[in-house]
Parts: C-alpha cells; structure tokens; sequence
C-alpha cells in the first residue's frame, strides 16, 4: 500500500524528474507540427509555379540553341571546307539542314580549291524545331521567305554569309529574333516578348 508520501518521494527523485524532462524535451508538439506543415505548404505554393514556367520555356530554348547551333555549326563548316556550305531551311517542316554545296571559292576570292570530297551535298548538322515553337518571319537578303518550301543561306569559306533574319514564336507567345551579321557570319539572337 502506498501512502501519501510515498508519492511526493517519487516526484521529487531527482532521477526520475530528469527522466521524464528528458522525454518531454525530445517529442514535438502538435503546434510546431503544424507550423512546419505551413511552411511546407507556403514553399511549395511559391516554388510550383516558378517550375512550371520554366518548363514551358524549355521548347524556346531548345529551338534557339538549334538554330544558333545550326548557323555556327554552317559557318565552320564553310572556313574548314573552303567551299560554300548552306543553311537549308524548309519553313513548313520547321527543319534546318546544314549541308555543303561543293561549290568552291571564286578566283577572286583568294581561297583554295579544294576537291570535292566523298559525301558532299548531304546534311552534316540537321536540327528540327520543337511542335511548340513555329517560325514567326524568315527573311534571306531582306526577302520574306516565310511561305517558300525550302530556302537556303550561303556560308562561304572567307567568313561572310548572306543576311539572314529568322524570329520564332512558341506556343506560349514567347518571340526570339535570330539574326546573322553577314560580314562576320556570326548568329546573335533578340528576346522580342
């Protein structure tokens, strides 16, 4: 049997006040459960939106590394030939090809002659556009060409290209201007929207 006092021993053990603070010291309560749960909720509610724009811009940015890669891809390929490489763009196919023409350097130009080689005339970059990007306006030495079926920009081996302007246009009503500076061939790009 135990007695009144037998209890107040127990309470005031110094051992057992310690064991039981320790305890209480480890668990969380209800309210700090809760706010982390708010603050979760809170990132969350910021972060999900940002992810999904980003993810909507990657078909704009797929498309832009394409083409640019496409035009610097074409004019190196023009200086190590010495010949003439193109840019074959088929609008409706929203595909850019770049292939060498054979064609090799005027006289004038001061450029070797080198022969053709074996594979000549066919693709050796080939970049197609994501279904979510589409092209705005094409223009070649300031011609609209956006309705041809296939148009091509001439790269030659001194460096210099034809004028070329491309913008596209994605689903998402993101506009880039891609431009190519005839003299040094180089593609430089404009965020339009």
């Amino acid at each position: 049997m135990k007695l009144a006092g037998d209890n107040w021993r127990v309470a005031s053990d110094p051992e057992t006040r310690s064991r039981s603070s320790l305890a209480a010291a480890h668990a969380f309560t209800l309210i700090e459960i809760m706010i982390v749960v708010g603050l979760i909720a809170i990132l969350m509610s910021v972060s999900i939106p940002a992810f999904v724009s980003a993810q909507n811009k990657q078909p704009m940015r797929t498309a832009l590394q394409g083409v640019m890669e496409a035009c610097a891809t074409a004019r190196a390929q023009a200086i190590l030939r010495g010949s003439m490489v193109e840019l074959r763009i088929r609008p409706q196919d929203y595909t850019f090809d770049v292939a060498p023409t054979g064609a090799s350097p005027s006289p004038s130009s001061g450029g070797a002659r080198p022969e053709p080689k074996a594979g000549d005339g066919h693709a050796v970059f080939s970049v197609k556009l994501p279904t979510e990007v589409g092209i705005e306006e094409l223009a070649i030495n300031f011609q609209l060409l956006k309705d041809a079926e296939a148009v091509g920009v001439r790269f030659r081996p001194n460096g210099t290209s034809d004028e070329f302007t491309v913008v596209l246009r994605s689903l998402h009503g993101e506009l880039r201007k891609i431009t190519l500076d005839p003299v040094t061939a180089r593609a430089d790009y404009e965020v339009m929207r």
